[in-house]
Order: structure tokens, then sequence, then C-alpha cells
């Protein structure tokens, strides 16, 4: 026991405290860079929910015992139009390296497409360097910051079969909770935004945050660049999130944001809190401090609070982030809107694997579920073309 208890320390100091300087969010804008040869953010930011064409949804194939290599599918299929490696450098040929069932990318036989065995994704070793203790004692997840996860996905691009049971499902129609942010953004005054939080809010592991193609801008630039383009609005952003971080520190150094002097403030603490056992009323508490103490100072500001991406549930991370949500929603309130990640991201799992939509296996996004942070802070904004509830 003295052994897991070691490694359990040692995980939870590198995956709560972080390393400052190679979690640290950029402090420039980055939204011009490199990306505009791999990709085009227009077609990225088509609301999943309502696109005729499905860009380059990630997909990471699994073999299961004796079925061959398969991944899902969000939506059910029309026509999958192509399978790429997730660096958009190589094509891989229908029948040759994969055909499509229902809602599920199949390995062929002789499939030169690689993919993990689901005995590597959990396993009774630890491997030095790419493991991290599982939710159940003796056991190991596969962790990696680096591009060892990214590297088996796949990018689909596909035409959805809208005639499912959740042909309807829509993100919530744009919040009445913020209105000087609104009035800015349809007055085309100048708006500035702050985002206070952790690793996710960094953009830890979207592709641009790794410097490898395609090169997409984090979540928060997405965000951003979606005010700009649709209301042509002058808007500034300072990221001041900072990796391993929890909601404590983020109201001991909310000076930092204050000295922003911001019109919005995007809080996105909670997925360390939730792995470190921070009981939901104290960190409720500390989120409505951080919002009281900027207020004060600065009586206009507005905020939009995300409920947090839910930790692998095989990963010793999986704790009490679920468990923030209620309590998070109960903010909602004239000047504070919610950003409802925790529901978005266990509905996709119900159709979707961890690893589709992750870039280190334990709790943080890749360039999909950072589409997704993007798109459901832009629908505070924008409407979805039409809406319906959750």
């Amino acid at each position: 026991m003295l052994s897991r208890k070691l490694i359990v320390g040692s995980v939870l100091s590198l995956t709560l405290s972080g390393a400052a300087n190679r979690l640290a969010a950029q402090s420039i804008d980055t939204l011009n860079r490199h990306w505009p040869a791999y990709i085009d953010l227009d077609q990225y930011m088509q609301p999943f929910l309502t696109a005729d064409t499905i860009y380059d949804e990630l997909v990471m194939p699994i073999k299961n015992g004796h079925a061959l290599p398969s991944g899902g599918l969000l939506f059910p299929v029309q026509a999958v139009l192509s399978v790429r490696d997730t660096y958009l450098g190589t094509v891989y040929e229908e029948g040759k390296d994969w055909v499509w069932e229902g809602q599920r990318i199949v390995l062929t036989d002789s499939s030169s497409i690689p993919f993990w065995h689901n005995h590597q994704l959990v396993y009774n070793e630890v491997k030095e360097g790419i493991s991290q203790p599982g939710s159940v004692p003796g056991t190991y997840v596969l962790f990696s910051e680096g591009e060892l996860i990214r590297s088996k996905q796949l990018a689909v691009t596909y035409i959805p079969d809208r005639r499912g049971s959740e042909a309807t499902k829509r993100l919530p129609p744009p919040t009445s909770y913020l209105p000087h942010t609104m009035g800015k953004l349809d007055g085309r005054e100048n708006l500035h935004v702050v985002f206070w939080g952790n690793s996710i809010e960094t953009g830890a592991n979207s592709s641009g945050f790794q410097h490898v193609p395609p090169f997409m801008p984090n979540w928060t630039e997405l965000f951003v660049r979606q005010l700009r383009r649709r209301f042509g609005t002058p808007v500034s952003y300072k990221n001041l999130a900072v990796g391993g971080k929890m909601a404590a520190w983020g109201l001991e150094n909310i000076d930092q944001v204050i000295a922003e002097e911001p019109h919005l403030v995007v809080i996105g603490f909670g997925m360390n809190d939730g792995s470190a056992g921070v009981p939901s009323d104290l960190f409720t508490k500390q989120i409505q401090g951080m919002m009281d103490a900027v207020g004060r100072r600065l009586p206009t500001c507005e905020f939009i609070v995300i409920t947090p991406m839910l930790a692998n549930p095989k990963a010793i991370q999986n704790k009490l982030q679920e468990t923030y949500r209620p309590a998070l929603l109960a903010l909602e309130n004239t000047g504070v809107a919610i950003a409802d990640m925790s529901y978005w991201h266990k509905w996709l799992l119900t159709h979707k694997s961890y690893q589709d939509m992750t870039g280190n296996n334990i709790n943080h996004t890749n360039d999909y579920l950072s589409r997704w942070y993007a798109q459901v802070l832009v629908a505070l904004f924008i409407e979805n073309d039409g809406h319906s509830e959750k």
C-alpha cells in the first residue's frame, strides 16, 4: 500500500499543481497563425448539432477482444467523405483501411491505421512515464501530455443522418443574463474578456497548444474569433489561466483578473478541485467569492461560469467534478451565465468513448472537445439555428 500512496501522491501533485511554464496560457493573439494551411475554422465552428457536414470528428479506434478495432461517431451516417490521421497528413482508403457500419468506423484486417487494444488503456502493472493510477485500486490508466494519445486518433468527415431520435437536440438559446456584454456586442463597442481557470482553459491539449498540425487555436480563441466575426466587435482578451490550479488559488489571486478591468470574465475551475475532493459547497463559495471580488471593483463586469468537463471514469482523477454542476447552475442570475460542459460531455460519452475526446486520456480536451467548449460558449450569444431544451 505504501507504493500506491506514493504513486497517488506524485500523480496528484503533477495533475493538481501542474508545470506552470508548460501549462501557462498563451498571452498573445495567435488566431491567424499556422492553422489556415490545414483547416477552415468556419467549417470547424459550424454547430455539430445542426451542420450538414461534420468536419474532422475525432475517433480513437479501439480493439475489444476478437472484434475488429473500431470507433464511434456522434451521429448516424449518410456518407463518410474522408478518414485521415489526426494531423490531417495521411488519407486512409475506404475498403482497404476502413469501412463504416452504422455509427462506427471499423478497421479492416489489412488496415494500416494504428489503434489501441482495450487492455493497453487500463492495466494492472505501472508503465513508467505513461501511467496514472486508476479509479480501481491496483489498476493504471494510459496517460501522456505529449502525442501518444493523439497520434492514434482519426479525423472523420461525414454527412450525418439527421433522421435519428436526437435530430432535434440543440444547444440552449442565447442567454438573457449578460445584458452588458450583449449590449457591447450589439453596439460594436470594445469588449475585453478574461479567461480564468486551469489547464483546460489554457488550451491543453489542443493541437495549437501542442504546436502540432493542424494547429487549431484553443477553445478560448475560437470563442473570441466567433464573437469578432459575428458581431464585428473589437473583442480583446487575456488568458490568465494556469495549469493545475484550483478555485482556492483563483480566489486568492483574483486581483490579477481585476487588474485587467474586464467586461466579461470566463471562469473554468473544477477539474482539479474535483480530483482533490474539494466539497461542492466550498468550491461554489470560492467561485462566488471570485465574482463578488470582481464585482466590488467592476460593478458592470459579467461572468460565464463553466461546469467542468468530466475526468476519465477509469482514472483516479474522476471524483467530484460532476457533483459541482447543480450548485454552479444555481449561480445563474443577471450578470452570471452558465456554460454547461458537464452536461454536454456526459451526453457525448453516451455516443463516443472518452478516448475520442481527450488529449491526455485523463482530464484534457483534444481538438474535438475543444470545439464543443467553444460552441457551447458561443451559443450563449448566437442563435444555434433553432433551439430546443436539452
